[in-house]
Order: structure tokens, then sequence, then C-alpha cells
């Protein structure tokens, strides 16, 4: 009887200390300043459910953000757990840093290539007419 109350306590304890991936996404704002252009632009878009953001900084140390269609930047989009909030929905939330230093494939399949020394699939995006808004910490936006 006591060996069974000790694997009983032992199964407990173990169990109760096994983690778990949770998948929590972190909520990001925008000052009111950007959040209303943003918002004005997102009128004009026909399916804005598709539509993502790429948040990222110039030399000057300025914010820039970036609506994106959600197809061009696919595997990000698929794989953060960022999003920004507007107008009470939710989109997903990119860093420029995300395309410049990452490879849009999966943990396990750049291994696999690594290990077999193939070359890894790199993309390069180009934000050409593209809106865009350049703010500071502050809000404040330039032009």
């Amino acid at each position: 009887m006591k060996n069974i109350i000790l694997l009983l306590l032992l199964n407990f304890c173990l169990f109760s200390c096994y983690s778990q991936k949770t998948n929590s996404e972190i909520v990001y704002f925008l000052p009111s300043t950007v959040r209303v252009k943003i918002l004005e632009k997102l009128k004009t878009i026909n399916d804005s459910d598709k539509t993502s953001f790429v948040l990222g900084n110039d030399e000057f140390g300025n914010y820039i953000i970036y609506i994106n269609s959600t197809k061009e930047s696919k595997f990000w989009v698929e794989n953060t757990n960022r999003v920004l909030f507007l107008d009470g929905k939710f989109y997903p939330l990119i860093f420029e840093t995300d395309e410049y230093f990452s490879y849009p494939e999966s943990k396990t399949l750049i291994m696999e290539k690594m290990a077999k020394e193939e070359g890894i699939r790199k993309i390069t995006t180009i934000r050409d007419n593209v809106f865009s808004v350049k703010f500071t910490i502050n809000g404040e936006i330039i032009n």
C-alpha cells in the first residue's frame, strides 16, 4: 500500500512539473496619431482582413510601420506571436529584423539542409510604393 501511495505521489509530482508550450500572443498598441492614419488607409483597402503590418526603424531611431499584404509575408505571418490591435481587431505584426535575419523555412528543414550542406532559402523584401507611416516614440508623425 505504501508503494502505491509513493508511486501515485511520484506520478503527481512528475505531471505537475511537466512544462507546456503556450501559444501566447504579444499585443502591440500604436500612438493615437499613427493609429488614426493607419485606420484611414485601412478603410480604402477592400480585403483588410488579409492585411499584416511590418514594424521597423530608420537610422535616426524613428519607427516606420508598413501595411503589408499577408500573402507577401505568409511564412512570417503564420509564425509570429505578435499582433497589432487596431479598432477592435488584431492584425499580425512582423518586425523588419524578422525578414533580415530569419529564413522562411521550418527549423527542422533548416537543420536538415545544414546537415546535408544544402542551401537555405532567403527572401529579400523590397517595399516600393507601399503605404507607411514614420513616427517618433512619442507618436509625432514624420513626413
